[in-house]
This record gives C-alpha cells, structure tokens and sequence, in this order.
C-alpha cells in the first residue's frame, strides 16, 4: 500500500454555510478514494482560515506538510479538489511541480487528477509548464520591484554595519560608524590584517550586524562596499553621494589599494616578520623568495653549547623541489636587506640620476607604463559595458529617461577623462621619460613618508625592530615593485614611479 497524506482546507465561512466543503464532507470522500486505490492514509492535515495559502515558497505551512513527507515516506498526497490545496491556483500549480520533481503522486478525488497514473503524468506535464511560466512571471516582477527600489537608493535586504534603515532610508549609527572608520583606519594606515582586526573587535565584544562574531571576511566585506563612501550599488545600478558616507574617499581608496596590493603579494607574504617578503624573485629561475628563520649551534672554548637565530631569503623551486629545479639555494637575510636599504639611502641622497649607479631604474619604466595602459583599457571596456547595459536596461524601462541621461551623461564623462590619461600614457611609452624625471619622481614618493629615511637608518645600523616591520614594509611596497635577486651581492630593483 501506497502511504498518502491528505489536505483539507475551508474557511469558517464555508464550513458553516456548504456541507461540500465542509471538513467532514472532504473527510469521507478522501476515506473512499484512499479505499479505492488502496492508499494507507497516514496523516490529514486541517487548515482552517480565511485567506490561508500554502505556496508561499517559505510558507509555514508548506514547510510543514514537504517536512512530514520526507520524514515519514508518503508517497502520494491527496485533496477534495485542486482548489483546496492553495488559495491561489498559480500557488496550487507551483506545489504541484514541487510534489511532481520529489517523484510524490498527486491526487484530486473531485477532479479525477492523479499523478500516478498515464494521464495524469501528462496532466503533470502540462501544469508544470503553466508552473515554469508563473514562477518566472513571479520573478520579474519582483526583480522589476526591486529594481525600482535601487534606483530609489532604497535598502536591499540586511541593513550594512553602521547604518538603521528608518522609513526605507540610511541613517547613521554613531557607535558602529566609529567601528567602521577604526577599522579602515588600523587596515589602510596601521597595516593591520583583516584577521587581527576581527580578533581586536572579538576581544572588546563587539558584534556584527547579525549579532555573530568578527570573522575576517566581515571585515573584507566592510572595507570593499562602496556605501561607507555614500555609494549605493546593485547589480549594474550604482549612485553616488546617495547614502550617508561614514569614512572619506582618500581612507576608502588607501584601503583598497592595499587591498589589491595584497591580493598581487598574498596576505601572508606582507604581514610577515620578512621585511623584504612578496618583493623577492629569484634571478636564476623568476621563483619567489621566501623568508625561513635559521638556528645554529656552536660551542665555546670552555665547553658552552651556545645557540643563535637568524634569517633567511630561499628560493621557493629551490625549497619545494631541490637543486633539480633551481641550485639558487638561499640568501641571508640580513645581506640582502642591506643592499636594498644602502641602494635606497643612496637614491635618497642623490641629486642627479647620473651620480647613481643604477643602470637598474630605467628597465621599470617601460614596464610600469605597460600596466598603467592595460589598467586604463580595461577600465575603458570597463564603462562601455556599463554604458551598454544601462541602455538596455532603459530600452527594457527599467529606467526611465532622466535617470538614463543622468548615467549616461556620468559615465561619458569618465570615459572621456580615462581617453586622456590613455592618450597621455601612450605618448609617454612612445617618446619615453627622462631618466632625471624618474628619480624625482621617485624622490617624490619617499618625501610623502616622514619617517623613511629614519627606518632605513634604523635597519642599516642592525636594529631590526620587529614592531616597526609592518610599518616598514608598508613604505618599501610603495616605492619598489620588485627585487630580483641573482647573487648574495647583486641585486636589480625595480622601483615604481
């Protein structure tokens, strides 16, 4: 026997006033068809309400009924008529198709409808393509809802950190707003990773939105949305100055550069201890060089065993693969350090480019140029897109004309600055920077770091102060793009500009 379950729906209303849809009524003729087709009634379930639905896709209800099923094996669901099973018969039809794809036999005594059977599957058929037909219906027009609402800078679901929605509008939460600008703040200006920030906020007890502890993706989440610079975005609709800002661009655009800085590097290479790590490559194979710590032991004239740490540079090929994959080996630390610090106290002192003797500056020129040119292009196709789709999406009237010409209008005009800037680097890859242009371009870049010139004393007089090595190493990624190694006492820097 077939295990099946039944649903009876009535209003008070129509309980009171038409035996055939009274419960007792849908009772007996749901008994006889369960009799008939041999079915072992397991369980009836009895909504009585006005108005009442079942398919709502998170309806109570529904959960219920698809719970009990699943639980208890039923493989066949029954009802009076196909109007008892939702208010609705767009509802009605979607239940089905949910029943049909857990391979559960519907059946409607008054309709003569089963699922079970030659007909009925073809039945099935046929309601499941009205099903497919409605659900997409129902999609677009909430989708058409909420794009309204976007392009309204309306809330889109979950409030962000630092923000109350009031009346279907931002407001400000000072007490989370300070969160937000302390943790932008200690990621942009004080080096700090995404995981110490959130173990920070764990240990002061503060709390998420949601009330859930920090976790370092909450705080990559905070610092890439635009809406704490007053940006409101979704899916390809974006407006600025829309929503009240909590942190301003500069800290914004500080934070995202590290950001990508890091996603270049790797987190792990620029918050080691390794002043020099996620600079490094091997001259021998291009491999990274990664920071290790060494220990060695030695014993003294009166028997001692004595034991000292240092630091080391090795060839990642060389430490995943031996001497097989590159005999490069490894560097001490310390060697290296001082031949970048000493090259860029060097620079720092130099008046001319021709009293350096640095034949290695002028490689990064063409290169650095080369990445600002496909960074602009991409940017370039980055807006035609967005053009692009703005225009279909007012064709389809998801925008309605003055907020089009007001988008179109925004991003003509970065494009037109973008052509400049392209224009601009084209030419200077044809006709080439001066090598004087480069040092005081580079000058000019240290100048805005008060303290360098103090950490590059520091660290060539062999205090490694390893408080100072986050800092530290902040700076050196802003000025040298990387470092090829390719012996103990020859270095290439590639310095940025």
């Amino acid at each position: 026997m077939k295990r099946a379950v039944a649903i009876i729906r009535v209003s008070s209303k129509e309980q009171a006033n038409d035996d055939r849809y009274s419960i007792p009524h849908q009772k007996r003729h749901i008994a006889e068809e369960c009799e008939r087709k041999v079915f072992e009634l397991v369980h009836i379930f009895e909504f009585v309400m006005s108005g009442a639905r079942v398919m709502k896709s998170s309806g109570r209800e529904q959960k219920e009924i698809l719970g009990f099923i699943e639980k208890n094996n039923i493989e066949v669901v029954i009802v009076h008529e196909l109007d008892r099973l939702a208010r609705s018969m767009i509802d009605t039809l979607l239940f089905v198709d949910e029943l049909n794809k857990r391979d559960i036999a519907f059946v409607s005594v008054h309709d003569g409808f089963d699922t079970s059977t030659a007909q009925g599957q073809l039945q099935m058929q046929i309601l499941a393509a009205f099903a497919e037909y409605f659900r997409k219906q129902l999609a677009s027009k909430v989708l058409g809802g909420m794009t309204d609402r976007a392009r309204q800078a309306k809330p889109m679901g979950r409030r962000p950190f630092g923000y109350n929605i009031d009346n279907g509008e931002f407001t400000i939460i000072e007490e989370e707003a300070k969160v937000v600008r302390d943790i932008f703040t200690n990621y942009a200006k004080k080096n700090k990773g995404l995981r110490a920030i959130a173990e920070e906020l764990n240990k002061k007890g503060l709390r998420t939105a949601s009330g859930n502890k920090w976790s370092h993706a909450n705080i990559r989440d905070i610092l890439e949305n635009e809406i704490y610079i007053g940006n409101f975005a979704w899916g390809e609709i974006r407006i600025e100055e829309a929503v009240p800002a909590i942190v301003d661009r500069e800290l914004f655009k500080m934070a995202n550069e590290r950001r990508e800085q890091k996603k270049k590097m790797g987190g792990r290479a620029q918050n080691s201890t390794y002043l020099l790590s996620g600079l490094l490559r091997c001259g021998k194979c291009g491999a990274a060089l990664v920071g290790a710590s060494r220990s060695h032991k030695y014993i003294t004239k009166n028997g001692d065993v004595h034991k000292y740490h240092y630091y080391v540079y090795r060839c990642q090929a060389y430490a995943s693969s031996g001497k097989n994959a590159c005999d490069a080996g490894e560097y001490r630390a310390e060697n290296i350090e001082k031949l970048v610090l000493a090259d860029l106290a060097n620079l720092m002192s130099a008046m001319s480019y021709d009293a350096l003797d640095g034949s290695y500056i002028e490689p990064v020129e063409k290169e650095n140029l080369d990445q600002e040119l496909i960074k602009v292009k991409k940017e370039i196709t980055k807006l035609e897109n967005m053009l692009e789709k703005a225009a279909e999406a007012f064709e389809a009237g998801a925008y309605d004309l003055e907020f089009f010409s007001k988008r179109k209008e925004k991003i003509t005009e970065q494009l037109r600055e973008l052509a400049k800037e392209k224009e601009e680097i084209q030419k200077q890859i044809e006709e080439g920077i001066s090598k004087q242009e480069i040092l005081e371009r580079i000058h000019a870049r240290m100048k805005a770091q008060p303290d360098f010139r103090v950490l590059i004393d520091m660290f060539l007089n062999g205090e490694r102060d390893k408080s100072k090595i986050s800092e530290f190493k902040k700076d050196l990624q802003q000025i040298i793009g990387r470092i090829v190694v390719n012996s103990v006492d020859e270095i290439e820097i590639y310095y940025k500009f």
